[in-house]
C-alpha cells in the first residue's frame, strides 16, 4: 500500500471521527474505562503479590519437642527438614533459649519474673521452626514431620494453628486476581459493543459514498480502511485518557498505600515500568477498536 493511500485512509478514518463527535466521547468514555481497570489489575497484581510476598514471610510453622527429648533427636530431625526441597530454613531453639527469649519479652512484668524465679525447672520446650519455600508447602512438611521416625518425641506441630492463614492468603491472592480478571473482560465486552454500534452508525451513514465507492472500483481495503482506522482512533484517545488518570491516581496515592504497606511503593513500580504500561495501553486500546470495527465490517458492510 503506497503512502498516499494510507494518508487517505488514516484521513478519512479522521473525518469520520470527528464527524461522529457525540458518539466518538461516549465509546471513548468507555474504552478508558476497560483499559483503566486493565491497567488497575496490572498494578493491583503487584500490590497484592507484594502483600501475600510480606504475609508469607510471616507465616510458618514449628515443632515443639517433648521435654524428655533429647538435643541429639532434635538436631537430627533439624537435619533430615533441611534436606528437604520445600525447606528454606530450619531454626533451631533449645529450651535454656526458649526461657531466655521468654524473659526478655516479659522483663517489664514483675509478677512472671518471680514466677520463674520460684520454678525448680525450665518448663518450656525445645522447637524448631520451619519456613517453606512456599506457603502451599507446608502441609507436605507437616505431613513429612507426621511420618518422621522422631514422631514420638514430637509433642505438637503448630501447622494446623496457621493452615487456616496461609489458605485464606493464597485464597485472596487468587481472588483478586479472578475477579479482576472477570471485571476486565466484562467492560472489555462493553467497550467493543459500544465501539461496534458507533462504527455500524458510520457505516449506514455513509451507505451512498460507499456506493459511489464501489461504482468507481475502489478496493475493498480502501472501503473498509477507514472504519478500521476510526476504531484505532478511539483506542488511541482513550489510551491517552488512561494514562492521563491512571498517572495522577498512582502519583495520590502511592504515599497513601505506602503509610499501612510500607513494602509497596507503587509509584516507584509505576516509574520502572512505565514502557510496558504505555504498550499495555496503547497496543490494547488501538487493538480493541480495530477489533470492535472489524466485526461491524463484517456484520455490516456488504462490499
Amino acid at each position: 500500500m503506497s503512502n498516499i493511500n494510507l494518508k487517505r485512509i488514516l484521513s478519512t478514518g479522521w473525518t469520520n471521527f470527528k464527524r461522529n463527535s457525540f458518539l466518538s466521547f461516549g465509546t471513548i468514555g468507555v474504552m478508558t474505562l476497560a483499559l483503566l481497570l486493565f491497567s488497575g489489575l496490572f498494578l493491583l497484581q503487584f500490590m497484592t503479590s507484594q502483600i501475600v510476598g510480606e504475609l508469607e514471610s510471616k507465616v510458618d510453622i514449628s515443632a515443639y519437642f517433648k521435654i524428655e527429648s533429647s538435643e541429639d533427636d532434635i538436631l537430627s530431625v533439624k537435619s533430615e527438614l533441611e534436606n528437604l526441597e520445600e525447606v528454606e530454613f530450619v531454626e533451631y531453639t533449645s529450651r535454656d533459649a526458649a526461657l531466655n527469649e521468654f524473659k526478655e519479652r516479659h522483663g517489664d512484668n514483675q509478677l512472671i519474673q518471680e514466677s520463674l524465679a520460684q520454678l525448680e525447672d525450665n518448663p518450656l520446650q525445645a522447637s524448631l521452626n520451619i519456613k517453606a519455600e512456599d506457603s502451599s508447602q507446608y502441609a507436605s512438611i507437616a505431613g513429612f514431620l507426621d511420618r518422621s521416625s522422631f514422631r514420638e518425641s514430637i509433642e505438637k506441630v503448630s501447622f494446623a494453628e496457621n493452615e487456616l492463614v496461609i489458605a485464606r492468603i493464597n485464597q485472596i491472592s487468587d481472588g483478586i486476581s479472578t475477579w479482576g480478571l472477570l471485571g476486565t473482560l466484562a467492560l472489555i465486552a462493553i467497550a467493543v459493543a459500544v465501539t461496534f454500534n458507533t462504527i455500524r452508525l458510520t457505516i449506514y451513514n455513509q451507505k451512498q459514498e460507499i456506493e459511489i465507492m464501489r461504482l468507481v472500483g475502489a478496493s475493498n481495503w480502501h472501503i473498509k480502511g477507514p472504519f478500521m482506522a476510526e476504531g484505532a482512533f478511539y483506542g488511541f484517545f482513550a489510551a491517552l485518557a488512561a494514562l492521563a488518570i491512571s498517572y495522577p491516581a498512582v502519583l495520590l496515592t502511592s504515599d497513601k498505600i505506602s503509610s499501612f504497606a510500607p513494602t509497596i511503593n507503587l509509584l516507584a513500580y509505576f516509574s520502572a515500568n512505565w514502557w510496558q504500561v504505555l504498550i499495555m495501553l496503547f497496543a490494547g486500546g488501538i487493538i480493541l477498536g480495530v477489533v470492535s470495527s472489524a466485526i461491524a465490517i463484517r456484520r455490516h458492510l456488504e462490499i
